[in-house]
């Protein structure tokens, strides 16, 4: 087994930092805040808010081992992530979807992917796997199958406009048919970077312009690097990286994360003087993975790396680091920045700091163990991500804490309006607010069970998601798959690789789960994989419950019939001598 790396020196043992900053707090200069109580907090109402959205960054890709139970990369270098997630809370126990769109469109809207205003459980469809699989999945997004929100839901952005926050949307967004529609339907003022696309084609620019699937408000931000860009922008987070390598920089084609970074920043100061909501959506870490897609000094440093005892590819890592200078950037700037609307304090004492991930890691980039599966599965490595919220101020965010709470994607939408004060959503969300279990008040969510449903197949390469709907309930995990009509229980508190199935062991907690899952189906009217056409019909006979066409049967022993067209019901039978 290889050796541990040994990491880059840096100032402080944690950021190249400017001088004029600390080893705990990226605080403006003393200078610019005299005679200021900094416990005292802010006196402006109303906080700003940045959200980062890292894409396909898995629980296990950054260094820290705080949002990973212990298991962070000995590869990969992530010294900002560690930095606000040892000073904020970080939580373990972050969930989301199997893979891009849902999970957007969940965060977006508050909504499981079930519901009428969302409808989006997979990129693409939710049949990719071939013409032979047993069951075929149903529509899925708008009725012309596109995998875009529709126009009446309600995103977070539209809840925090009616605050009266200004937001911007930086980066990929990949639920929208249009770029126009993120500003004219969804809830943004501006949008920089986003449209419909899943993934960048090409990281750098060229010519000063980035390529046709990022948005075209971003080539504003595409030129070339400058020696007073590099010497400001990125030799303050070098540290150990050849100077020559930087130098060799001046000149070149921009990063496409180093740009999203200039926009953010410049988004800030362009509205500080009002609450803002600067959502943040990094291109990296998806796919184009190769040399010539990190930056250039980035994919040295990492090249000249002894490999980790996990996963270790320098043009990842190069991915990676690149997407954590950006946070590392934007934060300082929060905390060198006076606030116009908290005289005596930076923006950074008014501002919450939200980091995660849309899904799990890919497994050619990332080791997402302990944990199994990876993006597009709903095996622990596909929905678990980091998460990490961060402030300057103590009543925000309380940190130097890790909460094990079990949390959803959904639950940002609540948490986001929270935060703002926005006025009480015209419709309920299924996300609940964790802005309790930000500022720590020791109060918990008051919910019982996160669930997923997930009714058709990507089946690619070494994935296999088949059709399944799962609930996860304390320590408990149980997942239904629809083909064979099986259970499988996990207690993820003992066994967070779900290696040790104890359906058999434990009837009880199956019959349990098993009915709370039957009940949210029937709430949500969740549609089921049908029997494909040319399948012979399909009969068992149940003594128990089933779940199909929108609604929970229960059933003394009868025989069911399933024929092509019709959807395979979930079937959760009476244990014998019940």
């Amino acid at each position: 087994m290889p050796s541990r790396p040994t990491r880059r020196s840096r100032p402080f043992g944690l950021l190249a930092l400017p001088a004029i900053l600390t080893l705990t707090t990226l605080s403006a200069p003393a200078a610019a805040t005299p005679g200021v109580d900094r416990a005292a907090g802010p006196r402006a109402p109303r906080p700003n808010i940045v959200y980062v959205l890292a894409d396909d960054f898995g629980w296990t890709s950054t260094s820290s081992p705080l949002t990973n139970q212990g298991n962070g990369s000995d590869f990969y270098e992530t010294p900002a992530l560690e930095r606000i997630a040892r000073e904020g809370v970080a939580f373990d126990n972050a969930y989301t979807s199997v893979n891009c769109t849902p999970t957007r469109a969940a965060l977006l809207t508050g909504l499981y992917a079930p519901r009428a205003e969302n409808n989006i459980y997979l990129v693409g469809d939710l049949n990719r796997g071939g013409d032979d699989t047993l069951l075929k999945g149903p529509a899925q997004g708008r009725p012309d199958g596109a995998t875009a929100l529709p126009p009446e839901a309600v995103t977070f952005g539209e809840r925090l406009q009616g605050a009266g926050y200004t937001t911007g949307y930086l980066g990929k967004f990949h639920v929208t048919r249009t770029a126009e529609a993120i500003t004219a339907q969804h809830g943004f003022d501006e949008n920089i970077g986003g449209q419909a696309s899943g993934d960048p084609g090409a990281y750098h620019a060229k010519d000063g312009q980035f390529g046709p699937k990022i948005g075209p408000a971003l080539d504003a931000f595409a030129g070339d690097y400058t020696r007073a860009y590099v010497d400001e922008n990125i030799r303050p987070w070098s540290a150990g990286t050849d100077p020559a390598a930087l130098d060799a920089l001046v000149g070149t084609d921009k990063h496409v994360s180093d740009a999203l970074a200039d926009a953010t920043i410049d988004f800030v100061d362009r509205n500080k003087q009002d609450p803002f909501l600067a959502f943040l959506s990094p291109y990296a870490v998806h796919t184009p993975v190769g040399d010539a897609q990190g930056r250039k000094d980035l994919l040295a440093t990492y090249k000249a790396k002894t490999p980790g005892t996990s996963t270790s590819n320098p043009a990842y890592g190069a991915l990676v680091e690149g997407l954590d200078q950006s946070v590392a950037r934007v934060v300082r700037h929060l905390e060198t920045t006076p606030d116009p609307r908290n005289p005596g304090h930076p923006l950074a004492d008014n501002t919450v700091v939200v980091f995660t991930a849309d899904n799990g890691g890919v497994e050619n980039f990332t080791d997402n163990g302990p944990l199994r599966g990876q993006k597009g599965e709903l095996r622990e490595g596909g929905i678990r991500v980091p998460l990490i919220a961060w402030s300057g101020n103590p009543a925000l965010v309380k940190g130097g804490r890790i909460d094990h709470t079990p949390v959803y994607a959904a639950d940002h939408h609540a948490t986001i309006a929270s935060l703002a004060g926005a006025a009480p959503a015209a419709r309920p969300v299924d996300g609940v607010s964790l802005k309790g279990l930000f500022a720590g008040d020791g109060a918990g969510l008051g919910r019982q069970a996160i669930f997923w449903h997930l009714p058709g197949y990507l089946i690619a390469g070494d994935r296999d998601q088949r059709p399944q709907s799962v609930i996860r309930s304390g320590r408990w995990k149980l997942v239904h798959s629809y083909e064979d009509r099986s259970w499988e229980l996990y207690d993820l508190a003992t066994d967070i690789g779900e290696t040790r199935d104890l359906a058999g062991e434990r009837p009880d907690q199956v019959q349990r789960l098993g009915r709370d899952l039957i009940r949210w189906l029937d709430e949500v009217d969740a549609p089921l994989a049908t029997l494909r056409e040319g399948r012979e019909p399909l009969r068992f006979t149940v003594r128990g419950t089933t779940y199909a066409d929108g609604r929970a049967t229960v059933r003394t022993g009868e025989t069911v019939v399933v024929r092509p067209g019709e959807e395979v019901p979930l079937v959760l039978r009476t244990p014998a001598g019940r």
